[in-house]
Formats: structure tokens, sequence, C-alpha cells
């Protein structure tokens, strides 16, 4: 995939594993964090050097000398980018995710379908943007009934 960059000017991006399968259980250990990945990758490009994150950039992001893509690397699990991010996610089932890690803070499909207007959503959102948690431990631990994460990816949107 980083052998892309060399030709194209795509950003490549890499996502660090996220330790639920959707079973509701987690993997007892984390391999492929945001560390792991760069080293891996130093290992095959050596010369791959930290290029300047943009504005709520959700990657660190590395280019390699003569390459006209980026690397980016996601640090979801560990979440080390919160305080940048500034992302939403609406779930396949209409849900409003303000962070991959709460249980979803309203449905967007069942508004629309009770007539919700355009005034009303737009406060809807504003409101969830504007109570969103600070990162996503604090979002984990805000979850409905306390439950930890166990949704699959695909149907967190992510």
């Amino acid at each position: 995939m980083v052998e892309l960059t060399k030709q194209y000017p795509v950003n490549v991006r890499f996502i660090e594993e996220m330790p639920f399968n959707g079973e509701g259980s987690h993997y007892p250990v984390l391999v492929w964090n945001h560390k792991t990945i760069l080293d891996y990758l130093k290992s095959y490009f050596p010369a791959i050097y930290k290029i300047p994150d943009p504005p709520h950039s959700t990657s660190y992001n590395y280019q390699i000398p003569g390459h006209q893509g980026t690397i980016g690397i996601i640090a979801a699990y560990t979440r080390t980018f919160c305080g940048t991010c500034n992302r939403i996610r609406i779930t396949p089932q209409g849900g409003l995710k303000t962070c991959l890690y709460d249980s979803g803070i309203f449905n967007v499909r069942d508004l629309m379908r009770a007539g919700a207007n355009d005034a009303e959503l737009e406060t809807a959102f504003v409101e969830a943007i504007g109570n969103r948690a600070k990162d996503g431990w604090e979002a984990e631990k805000n979850r409905q009934f306390g439950l930890p994460v166990s949704e699959s990816m695909s149907t967190i949107g992510g």
C-alpha cells in the first residue's frame, strides 16, 4: 500500500487495531498500535519522516523522500488525537456519533421520519456537537448503561 505513494499523490492511512469485534468482547492484547505500525513502516522505509499534521487531523502524517503521496497513522484506540478531532459519524442505522466510543447521541433517521424540519435538525446537531465528550475515554465512560464498546466498526461507521 505504501508503494502507491511513490507514483501517486495519495494519502494511505493505517488505523491501529480496534479491540472490539462486534460480539461484546475485546482482544486481550493490542498488537498493532500506532507505534508498532510506524516501526514496521520504518523497517521497510527507513527514511520516512514526520510531516506537519493538518488542523483537526486524526492521523499522524509521514512522507518518504521521493514519494508523491503521504502516509497517515490513526491512533484510534489509544486516542492520542482526541483533542484535535472534529469528526462526527452517522451510522448505517441513522445514529449520530460524535466519537467512535460513544453509544450514539440521537438518531437522525428517526428525527427526520418524525417530521423534524431543518431548524430542528440543526439545533439537535449543534447541541450534540457542543456537548461532545472531551475525548474517547470520557465518551466510553458515558456510554448508555456504562457498557463498553462492543459494536462492529461497520456498524459504528468507522
